[in-house]
């Protein structure tokens, strides 16, 4: 017990000065290490009614292929800055899934998590901490039993519905390693409202949303074992009123030998978005030709939910040819209908871009933007991003979009989080820090001969300049701007130069073998 006190206590101290080194800076890529323990995932964000972005980060110290969970570290920057405000461990090998929201009943905020009595039974808390502080006073905390014997949570499954009340799903052991799936309703004072089973069928769902506030209708989703995505909407005593299938080809005009079809892999990179009397779709599809793995992208597709009939579609894939790949991270429909898409790519070789897209409600493209993989963070973990709306001062009006991503390096452990902010506009909001949010993505980086460069419709570019490390001009080109051919180049680094039509210039690093 000693020895557990002692390693959480230098956790700790570490995370102090981490902090205070935090704060000193305006830093978009933020590396996270303590001595042999990594950040391995992010479990949630959520954006405080004072404007402060608290993020959930799961601690563990990771072996090669062993993780081991040490607890959650809690910790909330100011998106004006990006700067540190607030900081909490949770020290538990218990490994606890937090839920964050905001406290419809009044100021502040609400955590919630299921945990063990110690009695071999568990039991639901929900804790209550103000916009200034993480920290939350024990004695007020409500405490209810959840349920008798050992129960875990779905992870990302807990919600706040439109009545104030929280709505928990939960697996419950009924018999040794058998779960049974338990969907409930409480207030927040830890009032049981109703509680119901979960399907067999429709078990193993964590995703869920208001369909209608009145009369009160919920809706969730899961991937089918043949392959489509079955939608149901479920009425406020958790009963299935119906359920719709998703299951049209994204083309069906494809030539017999290229398929192309929607890959809904799991809820973790599938999104769906009720729309009144549409449905709006998110996911990563697949290409096929002669039945061996081509590529894979990302569509987005608004159906009429009653029909099923596909109304628009929109097909995202940057990194074009064999090997590519992608995952959607997030989907999100705005109070003016525009649509946001966060999505991740993976090109070959190896570099990774997360996308966001801004859309109407006919899912054209308003404008895209590019963010890499930050300098000295080699690789995206696959599960480990999140984005949200951003509001305002606490009036409710959405003004932009936050991403937050962890990485860490495959040969180091060195764990990390990256934070990107942008306007309505598509502009980034803190211009400072290692990040560069593009409206343009270039590949292959390095390269041996010729760069590839993807534009935002809503730009337009003037010259592409191409500089040696002394500051010299060594190529530029002002009418050709989606290949630029550096084959004629010794080998080495280069600063690309990228300038649009209204004055804005990027710069990056470029590599010539």
């Amino acid at each position: 017990m000693k020895t557990k006190r002692l390693l959480f206590s230098v956790i700790a101290m570490a995370l102090v000065s981490f902090v205070a080194r935090a704060q000193e800076s305006n830093l978009q890529a933020i590396p996270i290490k303590y001595v042999n323990y990594d950040i391995c995932d992010i479990y949630g964000m959520m954006q405080q009614r004072n404007g402060d972005i608290i993020t959930d980060l799961r601690l563990a110290q990771i072996d090669g292929s062993s993780v081991i969970p040490l607890g959650h570290l809690l910790y909330k920057l100011s998106p004006a800055t990006l700067q540190f405000t607030d900081s909490l461990l949770l020290a538990d090998t218990d490994d606890p899934i937090y839920f964050f929201a905001k406290d419809p009943q009044g100021e502040g905020n609400i955590r919630t998590n299921i945990e063990p009595d110690g009695d071999g039974n568990t039991l639901l808390r929900i804790s209550h901490f103000s916009d200034d502080g993480l920290n939350v006073i024990e004695e007020d905390d409500v405490v209810v039993p959840l349920c008798e014997g050992e129960a875990f949570e779905y992870l990302f499954s807990d919600m706040i519905d439109c009545q104030g009340n929280l709505i928990l799903k939960y697996y419950k052991e009924t018999y040794p390693d058998i779960y049974e799936g338990h969907i409930a309703r409480y207030a927040l004072d830890g009032t049981l409202l109703y509680e119901n089973t979960i399907p067999e069928s429709q078990n193993f769902i964590n995703t869920m949303e208001v369909f209608k506030e009145s009369p009160l209708e919920y809706c969730q989703w899961k991937k089918s074992d043949n392959g489509f995505l079955n939608f149901y909407v479920l009425d406020s005593t958790f009963q299935t009123k119906n359920t719709y299938i998703v299951n049209k080809m994204l083309y069906e005009d494809t030539p017999n030998d290229i398929q192309e079809y929607f890959e809904f892999a799991s809820s973790y990179s599938t999104f769906v978005i009720p729309d009144g009397e549409d449905v709006l779709v998110a996911a990563r599809y697949v290409r096929q030709d002669h039945g061996n793995l081509e590529d894979f992208g990302i569509a987005a597709a608004r159906y009429e939910l009653r029909t099923m009939q596909r109304k628009a579609l929109v097909q995202f894939n940057d990194y074009l040819g064999m090997n590519a790949d992608a995952d959607c991270f997030g989907f999100k429909k705005m109070q003016d209908g525009t649509v946001y898409l966060l999505y991740r790519e993976v090109g070959m070789p190896v570099k990774y871009w997360m996308t966001v897209v801004k859309m109407d409600g006919d899912l054209n493209v308003i404008w895209k933007r590019y963010c890499e993989t930050p300098e000295g963070m080699t690789t995206i973990c696959p599960y480990s991003t999140d984005a949200t709306i951003m509001l305002d001062d606490g009036e409710g009006v959405e003004t932009g979009f936050v991403i937050a991503g962890g990485s860490f390096d495959e040969v180091t452990y060195d764990g990390g989080v990256f934070y990107g902010i942008l306007t309505h506009d598509g502009v980034t909001a803190v211009a400072e820090g290692g990040i560069e949010i593009r409206p343009y993505m270039f590949y292959p980086n390095p390269t041996q001969d010729q760069l590839h460069l993807q534009y935002s419709p809503d730009v337009q570019p003037k010259q592409i300049e191409l500089y040696d490390l002394q500051g010299r001009l060594v190529r530029s080109q002002g009418n050709t701007f989606e290949t630029f051919d550096l084959g004629p180049l010794p080998a080495g680094t280069y600063t690309l130069r990228v300038t649009m039509d209204d004055g804005q210039v990027f710069s990056d690093k470029v590599v010539k073998e």
